[in-house]
């Protein structure tokens, strides 16, 4: 059994963006429908304005299995 890996970048929005960096829920479905499926996501850290730390989701990692 052989999978291949999309990462997506959440750290400065983008493409996927809802504004926040995260995709949003038809975002998410148009990919469980492409058969990709969400394996894990990195998760940062950034320091809010008055100091406190805030933790971000800098990446969505997916995997779908490749047909053989």
């Amino acid at each position: 059994m052989r999978f291949e890996y999309k990462i997506v970048d959440t750290s400065g929005g983008g493409l996927l963006s809802r504004g926040d960096g995260l995709p949003s829920e038809v975002d998410l479905n148009d990919l469980g429908e492409q058969g990709w499926e969400l394996t894990t996501s990195f998760v940062g850290s950034k320091r809010s304005l008055g100091g406190r730390p805030k933790s971000t989701t800098d990446a969505l990692v997916f995997k779908r299995r490749i047909e053989e």
